[in-house]
């Protein structure tokens, strides 16, 4: 986890259920008010909760968490509603991350991360909608 003092981060980060092209309400919701940066990774793992993940970052992992990084609008609107939504699982916490954009640069960004997750079964490849679009009859992607 990074720390960033006292800059408050601008964007977020989401690597499941909001990624972009979800077909998930709350993931439209957040394409239609955020402004979509792009593809981004973090070290850590990323673990299979049934129809949602959880991730465990730790900036020493070798393994990779894929998301999407999206700009929040001025107001803090969204970000309220993206927590009230990411609340569902008493574990997440909202925390600052400092990403690698896969186009290249950096960027910090809020995300949700667990300390300790109840799943024993990690994503390979750290991509939930690959993962999920494999296991499942209705694809997270239209």
């Amino acid at each position: 986890m990074s720390d960033p003092g006292h800059i408050t981060p601008s964007h977020i980060f989401v690597y499941g259920t909001l990624r972009k092209g979800s077909n998930h309400p709350m993931a439209r919701r957040v394409m239609a008010q955020a402004r979509h940066v792009g593809q981004a990774r973090a070290a850590g793992k990323l673990y299979d909760m049934g129809w949602y993940p959880a991730a465990q970052f730790d900036k020493d992992a070798s393994k990779l968490i894929i998301g999407d990084v999206f700009a929040l609008p001025p107001s803090d609107r969204l970000l309220a509603e993206i927590d009230a939504y990411e609340r569902g699982d008493p574990n997440y916490e909202r925390i600052p991350l400092e990403l690698s954009l896969i186009g290249g640069g950096r960027v910090l960004a809020w995300t949700y991360g667990v300390s300790a997750p109840t799943s024993p079964q990690v994503i390979p490849g750290g991509d939930f909608l690959t993962h999920w679009n494999a296991k499942a009859r209705r694809p997270m992607r239209p």
